[in-house]
């Protein structure tokens, strides 16, 4: 049995949640700053008054020592305890470590007027703003799950702590298209399994590991130990993190790589990352020597629920999104839901929207069960996670299997992406986030449909609420797109649009929803697209978009 620390910004209640988590698990309580009190005779903030941060630090670390030593504990952290680089190895080592997340404003209006926090004195919102940016990543870096606790009682976040700890059981999906079939398998943890997972569908003696600098950092060495374990050679291949890295540029230097490295036509190409790294990866394991052995090891919402399922590959070019690329199916696909604990909430929202597109498309039982898990989705509550992730994938499965080539049915799993890919392009790849992207295309493409009488004003207003709940409404987009709104016009867009794979014969393809669970795949002329593309513009110029 482990330690359970308790990290997060001050005013997250640690304290508070770590007392009653160790009642709910029947544990030892222990209290980082409390310790420190009595083993230096001072408070926190005499402390700090007399030996200043570096002096408070010190005292910290030794007192974290001291507690990691010790029979099994809750231990709730100081606020700054993941500002060592030795703290955050040892609280990694000693045990599981769950990260209360808050907001700047929600802190501040549970300290009240913070007289007793050195590091906010005077500072106010401002100052409490600047402290959690600067150490969000190494908050989310250091967790093992993360618990949001805004707008939830310490009793609420307590019970989703221990809730946290109980991890859902493993699920497998089967992928079955002609002469292609693999597994994906969803579970918390499996991360650590990717050697033996992937040696059981592999021979190969050498395998490339490729995955961005951040991801890298991560989970890379976890990875690699895993493989080397099960008697692979591994050679590790790291790009920058980014649209930017899927580019012919750098899958050429990739698979010049991945010939100084030796690989050959047994030797299998693992990615590890999300959708970038997928599409990058997957498209040079398709190239190199006419094609090698693909895993997908996915680390994002986005890659989990979509881009790592279905065998597309590709790469952008300057005239549109993936528009050099390749149908190969992976392997294996292992998708390890502890890895989404510590997304930024601009990946964890990306992910989210193509979740919901397929929820939206499925229908029935999936759509509900998303929609009424909405809630602890925000909160990234494991058992919701789970579900989001299983119902999105299956579905998915169940289109490629019919149709891998997009001849038929997958077409629909294009729905938003016909103006948000084009968006994209217009303002910039990174200016505005995927999911957003594809969330003002859902819009879009629902409006479209009301107007030629294949959906309805009840679909659209469902398809509205979804969004607005998971973080993709109008207003997040027009946020993102502020600076870009010079670059958007309807002639723009169209030009976007035609230049994209989806055109067919010159004509640009609207995925539209009849109802959930209905859709139709329909041409659209260009001039009706053109007066639709220049309303949705002036609105967006308005701010009513």
């Amino acid at each position: 049995m482990k330690h359970l620390f308790v990290t997060g910004f001050m005013g997250a209640g640690k304290s508070t949640v770590g007392r009653l988590v160790a009642e709910r698990l029947d544990r030892p309580f222990a209290d980082t700053d409390a310790v420190i009190e009595a083993r230096e005779g001072l408070s926190v903030s005499e402390l700090f008054e007399a030996r200043g941060e570096e002096g408070f630090r010190l005292a910290e670390h030794a007192a974290l020592e001291w507690l990691a030593s010790q029979a099994p504990h809750v231990i709730a952290t100081g606020g700054g305890v993941v500002l060592r680089p030795d703290n955050q190895a040892l609280l990694k080592r000693a045990g599981t470590v769950v990260y209360l997340s808050v907001t700047p404003e929600e802190a501040l209006a549970r300290l009240g007027d913070a007289g007793d926090r050195p590091l906010l004195a005077g500072g106010g919102l401002g100052a409490a703003r600047g402290i959690l940016e600067a150490r969000l990543s190494l908050y989310r870096a250091t967790a093992d799950h993360v618990v949001e606790t805004t707008g939830r009682t310490p009793a609420e976040v307590a019970d989703a702590v221990v809730a946290t700890l109980g991890d859902p059981p493993e699920r497998v999906i089967t992928v079955n298209p002609a002469d292609a079939e693999y597994e994906i398998v969803l579970g918390c943890g499996i991360l650590a399994q990717a050697g033996a997972r992937i040696r059981a569908v592999s021979a190969a003696s050498s395998a490339a590991l490729v995955s961005d600098a951040t991801v890298a950092a991560l989970y890379g060495d976890r990875v690699a130990a895993a493989m080397l374990a099960h008697g692979f050679t591994v050679s590790r291949h790291v790009v920058p993190p980014g649209e930017v890295s899927k580019s012919w540029s750098q899958a050429g230097r990739l698979l010049e790589e991945f010939a100084a490295a030796g690989l050959d036509r047994g030797s299998v190409v693992v990615a590890l990352g999300g959708g970038v790294i997928g599409d990058l990866a997957g498209f040079c394991a398709a190239s190199y020597m006419r094609g090698i052995a693909l895993v997908h090891l996915p680390t994002t919402l986005l890659a989990q629920v979509d881009s790592a399922i279905g065998g597309k590959t590709g790469v952008d070019l300057e005239a549109g999104k993936n528009l050099a690329g390749a149908f190969w199916p992976p392997r294996l696909v292992l998708a390890d839901t502890a890895v989404l604990a510590t997304l930024p909430p601009a990946e964890w929202t990306n992910g989210l929207v193509e979740a919901a597109k397929a929820a939206l498309l499925a229908g029935g039982a999936p759509l509900e069960r998303f929609e009424s898990d909405l809630t602890p989705l925000l909160w990234r509550e494991p058992g919701a996670v789970t579900n989001a992730v299983h119902d999105a994938a299956a579905f998915k499965a169940d289109v490629v299997s019919e149709d891998l080539r997009e001849s038929g049915r997958r077409e629909c799993l294009n729905l938003g992406h016909t103006l948000g890919h084009a968006l994209e392009l217009v303002v910039g790849y990174g200016v505005l986030p995927h999911g957003l992207a594809v969330a003002e295309g859902m819009r879009f493409a629902a409006g479209l449909a009301e107007r030629l009488s294949v959906g309805s004003a009840a679909t659209t207003a469902r398809i509205d609420a979804l969004l607005d709940a998971i973080g993709a409404g109008d207003d997040a987009c027009s946020s993102a797109l502020a600076s870009s709104a010079g670059a958007l016009t309807a002639d723009g867009l169209l030009a976007a649009m035609k230049g994209d794979k989806k055109s067919r014969d010159g004509s640009v393809r609207f995925v539209l929803l009849a109802r959930p669970g209905q859709w139709v795949v329909r041409p659209i002329d260009d001039a009706t697209l053109l007066q639709e593309l220049g309303e949705w513009v002036s609105r967006f110029r308005k701010g009513e978009s």
